[in-house]
């Protein structure tokens, strides 16, 4: 993946993100189906914070009024505008790809419909042990390696849709969770300090996914 310049490692337009472990049907041939599984927010949420500085994405327009979860663990609070996203999300997807700027990782987070809400990608400032154990410990299957060829129609939209606006807003981030008994809280504020490198890929990540980079973090 990359930024709409250098189409040798562009993808499929997200409209779904179907190529993961647990997607909706296959939209491509190049895509990957192998099972759905449920999402548990609660679960993942104090792992977060172990990450460091990541570039968290999400989709305009797909925010809900109840910023809060409710499941076996309790009621996990979601701290911040730009996350309660995850209140209607059910699914989540690892990815890795190797690009010609290195490989990367991120997970994609889906509602019901199949349809990607947010993202979350790891950044050079990113705890890579703290990611593994995250997938580990939270049962999700190990990325899915996306393919690395492209189609010169997927290209072609997603510089269209770009162009007539962004569709998904990117912040720089690190999580910031906190736990009682039967409520938690989910929150995100902007890294004290992330490196050249980092900013760099955060920039080139939210081009290829047509997103407005926020800096910094801010709640609009």
């Amino acid at each position: 993946m990359s930024d709409f310049h250098d189409d040798s490692n562009a993808y499929e337009p997200d409209f779904g993100d179907a190529s993961s472990p647990w997607s909706e049907p296959v939209r491509s041939p190049a895509e990957t189906f192998t099972k759905r599984a449920r999402f548990d927010v609660a679960a993942l949420a104090p792992w977060l914070p172990r990450l460091g500085a990541t570039l968290w994405l999400e989709r305009k327009g797909r925010r809900t009024n109840a910023p809060a979860t409710v499941g076996a663990r309790g009621v996990l609070l979601l701290d911040h505008p730009a996350l309660t996203t995850l209140a209607r999300c059910t699914h989540a997807n690892a990815h890795v790809q190797v690009t010609s700027h290195g490989p990367r990782e991120w997970l994609s987070f889906r509602d019901a419909e199949g349809t990607a809400l947010a993202k979350l990608y790891l950044l050079p400032d990113t705890d890579y042990l703290a990611w593994d154990e995250m997938i580990a410990a939270t049962g999700l299957a190990p990325p899915t390696k996306e393919p690395a060829n492209w189609h010169a129609h997927a290209a072609f939209l997603r510089t269209a849709f770009a162009r007539l606006g962004a569709a998904w807003q990117a912040r720089l981030v690190t999580f910031e969770h906190q736990s009682l008994p039967w409520l938690s809280t989910l929150g995100a504020r902007a890294p004290l300090k992330l490196s050249l490198l980092g900013l760099e890929l955060a920039r080139l990540i939210a081009s290829s996914e047509g997103a407005e980079l926020l800096t910094p973090l801010h709640a609009s």
